[in-house]
């Protein structure tokens, strides 16, 4: 029997996530991390905000076992011995500074749980924790023109999109951070298609691992977080998925050198990332500072309509996964006719659901 290490990963980050998750909701009540009702804050209890260190911790552990496996783990029968053969090699370089920035965007969000930083002090360090993983070889070399096909090389810009991009999304992934489940089901989602992507792809066994123990460990947070939740994850877990998410996209999706593969990352993000730019423009738009936070992102809009937390999070769970079928269609890396059928058959399921709720019908 053979297990693949990305399954290894997967149950790994799940179960330490599961089991830590209780201890990190101690945790943060001990120390005073804990979101009062008030203000844009839509829980009617208080909720501890610590949750981000059990995702953390089933993520890295995850990844610090199974990243080092070149190969699958193997149960040998031997005549009077089971045998358990586990293969071990060397972590590619880029994998280690993925790692590094992780652990240090993780530090930044579980300092601004526990003390409150503001955004303009924030904000420039998750983009100097995106930044390590380029020092370590994780960049964007190439483009491909769209029109002639032909290779354009980034140099230096390939080094500075990666680190604005992988910035960027640890910052989207916060911005929707606001309703129970939300995040932590948006990467597992996320995680997920890249996960698809990658083995449709050929993407090596490291990129393959780091999704696969992203979504088991969301998967394990999402029985303490999803409504009503008993803990959220706070800066320090939203911050964290967001980045990984980015830094994934890059190593395993931008390194096919296509103009579709931007497709991939671009959609099954695009709940994150358009309400994040949305965001940006409107304060702008109302000339506030951009890191004032408001309570008009698309979860606070959708509960002003009358959903239920519930009902919101399902129908952004419906839209990610809309997102990333077509993501997957669009890339062409599969038969386009099966993620376009289950496109279909989700934004029907959408269009229905979005009507009856009232979602449709123009408010004065």
């Amino acid at each position: 029997m053979v297990v693949p290490p990305y399954a290894v990963a997967a149950l790994l980050a799940w179960f330490v996530t599961y089991w830590t998750t209780p201890t990190a909701r101690w945790l943060a009540r001990r120390v005073g991390a804990v979101d009062y009702p008030g203000g844009r804050r839509i829980n009617r209890r208080p909720l501890p905000r610590l949750g981000g260190v059990a995702i953390a911790l089933g993520v890295l552990l995850g990844a610090a076992v199974t990243l080092p496996m070149p190969g699958p783990v193997a149960v040998v029968r031997e005549p009077r011995h089971l045998v358990l053969a586990i293969p071990y090699g060397a972590v590619p370089r880029e994998f280690w500074g993925i790692l590094v920035g992780a652990m240090a965007v993780a530090l930044v969000g579980l300092y601004d749980d526990l003390r409150q930083v503001s955004g303009r002090v924030k904000f420039p360090l998750i983009y100097l924790c995106a930044a390590l993983p380029v020092l370590f070889g994780l960049t964007t070399p190439f483009v491909t023109n769209p029109v002639t096909g032909q290779l354009v090389a980034l140099g230096l810009w390939g080094q500075v999109f990666t680190a604005v991009w992988v910035g960027s999304a640890a910052i989207a992934m916060n911005s929707i951070d606001g309703v129970d489940g939300l995040a932590a089901g948006i990467a597992a989602i996320v995680a997920g298609t890249f996960f698809v992507a990658g083995m449709l792809r050929g993407a090596g066994l490291p990129t393959l691992v780091l999704c696969a123990a992203v979504a088991g460990s969301a998967v394990g947070f999402l029985r303490y977080n999803f409504n009503p939740a008993r803990v959220i994850m706070g800066d320090s877990g939203a911050l964290f998925l967001g980045y990984l998410l980015g830094a994934l996209s890059v190593a395993g999706l931008f390194k096919t050198l296509t103009a579709l593969s931007l497709a991939v990352p671009l959609l099954a993000m695009g709940v994150p990332i358009f309400d994040t730019a949305f965001a940006v423009f409107r304060r702008l738009r109302r000339r506030v500072s951009v890191f004032q936070p408001d309570r008009a992102h698309v979860h606070h809009r959708l509960l002003d309509r009358g959903l239920s937390q519930r009902q919101a999070v399902l129908l952004l769970y419906g839209t990610t996964a809309l997102l990333s079928s077509l993501s997957l269609a669009l890339s062409g890396w599969v038969d386009r006719w099966i993620p376009l059928s289950v496109a279909a058959l989700l934004g029907g399921a959408l269009w229905v659901v979005a009507r009856r709720l009232g979602l449709l019908v123009r408010t004065p």
